[in-house]
């Protein structure tokens, strides 16, 4: 049986969904804050009961583990202590003060040490991501300049800090580069600075990929149709994504999007 560990947000309602609809064996550990009801094989825990999660998964006979979906750092108040958090606490809180990718390798290397694999959503589920996605849009060489750009400097910054997945690109000027508050926000910070390059155009590109530190078992590069609402409000013209190394949510409701807004994905090797 595969455990699907989930946060909140889309990715793990869009990997039920295909995989109840494939028909694969499947019980779900929610460690978000919204708890999910009415459904079998549901276990609603706190991400610090350990013992308790881990218990669950060698009495279901799990061995392999989808970690999907945001999760909230936890705030040392809020811990809710059992053996294995205790005694593991000391790491626990040395890896959040590194940084969110350390703290991912942390459970990653937990999980092996009980003979739990951790693997990538796409390992089920290939279709959903860009890679295969047909975009009708062209993209000029002054877009591939900035996206030759954008992916040397986030590969810089990442091989020494661990910043974040995104920047923005514009003409060659660094519009945004994400931090921790998320793609999202990072888009809505840069609104002013577009407006003055664009005038009334879209233009720039929001280019998103892994960090070297990264691993995409965990922590793979998403995005989704409030990704390009959010891209055309910035007056942003395209995405950028690493190819077999991306997430594309709702593929179909964002081509008409991308059509209407002369939009554009481009995968990248």
């Amino acid at each position: 049986m595969i455990a699907l560990n989930t946060g909140k947000g889309n990715l793990p309602k869009v990997i039920i969904k295909k995989f109840n609809k494939k028909k694969i064996n499947f019980l779900i550990i929610n460690v978000s804050k919204k708890k999910i009801i009415n459904r079998k094989n549901i276990y609603n825990l706190n991400i610090t009961q350990i013992s308790k999660i881990l218990s669950l998964l060698k009495k279901n006979k799990c061995n392999n583990v989808i970690l999907a979906g945001k999760v909230t750092r936890p705030n040392i108040n809020e811990f809710k202590l059992d053996y294995q958090t205790v005694k593991l606490l000391p790491e626990i809180i040395f890896n959040l003060k590194k940084g969110d990718s350390y703290l991912l390798d942390f459970v990653v290397n937990l999980f092996k040490k009980n003979e739990i694999k951790v693997v990538s959503c796409l390992k089920y589920l290939p279709e959903i991501t860009a890679d295969k996605f047909i975009c009708p849009i062209k993209i000029s060489n002054k877009e591939m300049a900035d996206i030759k750009k954008g992916t040397k400097l986030l590969n810089l910054i990442n091989s020494n800090f661990d910043v974040g997945q995104s920047v923005v690109i514009n003409n060659g000027f660094v519009v945004g580069i994400e931090a921790a508050e998320g793609t999202d926000l990072m888009l809505n910070k840069i609104i002013p600075v577009q407006k003055k390059i664009n005038k009334g155009s879209l233009s720039g590109v929001l280019i998103k990929i892994p960090k070297k530190i990264q691993d995409i078992r965990v922590d793979i590069p998403t995005i989704g149709l409030r990704t390009i609402q959010n891209c055309l409000k910035a007056g942003i013209r395209g995405i950028a994504l690493k190819r077999n190394e991306n997430i594309f949510l709702d593929q179909e409701k964002s081509l008409k999007l991308i059509k209407q807004n002369n939009f554009f994905i481009k995968v990248i090797n």
